[in-house]
């Protein structure tokens, strides 16, 4: 299905402006490889693991979806990233509503809630699956996550609502800070906004971050129970809402899958309302790898 792109208001710009941080972008290059070695993408995630054991993991989706990130623009500093298209055109300045939206003509997870009633069918599904074992000295589990996506801010509340899941033993833990789920609706309920405060925008042509996400949130804490003296599984899921197109993305912070809950960058204003909005009006295949800790 082709979209027709609806341009911004400087209402919406703002509403976009009041309502998001922008972050200090680091000194050295937003840089992304692919990679979808499963030893190398658990090394990068893992951080202290103390209390579990018997590490292994299985990827489903395009090659092309999985990536190791450094000195992004999000202040997470390294990790691992899943996309609904190729990760490795993430980095760069933002110049078009749509310069992520590749299709990568893989499947979704199959039907999900629709906006307004219905239900919605999904694309281009980027999966990681790790499962371990947890003794009964450690009870939670911790990391740092960052979802983005093309389709902000001009398809907030229709039913392009990309969104991605995190479960631990089947129970999805991606939330907002209010407890909402981590979706483009929950973030950008109208292209006018309000916005939801978890998120920041990168208006076409601002060149305030370099990345060609349109918009991302602010990072983000995973916490959730662990099963003691069992096996458990957590699976990171993003996927394309009824179309495979406009590409989202979800960034781990490399070191803080672990028991150990992670300290959250804190945000720095490095620009001002009229200056955000000045700115930017410029313009299946399947693979399985274990390892023993």
């Amino acid at each position: 299905m082709q979209r027709v792109f609806r341009p911004t208001t400087m209402a919406g710009l703002l509403a976009v402006a009041t309502a998001s941080t922008a972050w200090v972008a680091p000194a050295s290059a937003f840089t992304i490889v692919q990679e979808n070695d499963l030893n190398s993408l658990l090394t990068s995630l893992l951080g202290d693991t103390t209390g579990l054991s018997g590490f292994s993991a299985s990827s489903t989706g395009s090659p092309q979806a999985f990536g190791l990130f450094s000195a992004d623009p999000f202040s997470l500093g390294s990790g691992v990233v899943l996309s609904t298209g190729v990760v490795t055109q993430i980095p760069g300045t933002n110049l078009g509503s749509n310069d992520l939206s590749t299709n990568l003509n893989q499947p979704g997870i199959g039907l999900v809630p629709g906006e307004g009633g219905g239900s919605a069918n999904t694309f281009d599904l980027a999966q990681l699956d790790i499962s371990f074992f947890a003794s009964d000295s450690v009870s939670d589990l911790f990391f740092t996550y960052v979802f983005g996506s093309d389709e902000f801010p001009e398809f907030g509340g229709s039913q392009y609502n990309d969104r991605f899941n995190l479960l631990l033993n089947g129970v999805n833990l991606a939330k907002l800070s209010d407890g909402q789920t981590v979706s483009i609706n929950n973030l950008v309920p109208a292209p006018s906004g309000p916005f939801h405060p978890d998120y920041i925008d990168n208006p076409v042509g601002s060149g305030s971050f370099n990345t060609k996400l349109d918009g991302f949130t602010k990072p983000l804490t995973f916490q959730g129970s662990l099963l003691q003296n069992a096996t458990n599984t957590l699976s990171i899921q993003i996927f394309d809402v009824s179309d495979g197109i406009y590409d989202s993305a979800v960034f781990i912070k490399g070191g803080t899958v672990g028991v150990v809950k992670p300290t959250v960058p804190e945000p720095g204003l490095v620009l001002g309302l009229l200056g955000i909005a000045g700115a930017a009006l410029v313009g299946r295949q399947r693979r399985t790898f274990t390892s023993e800790e």
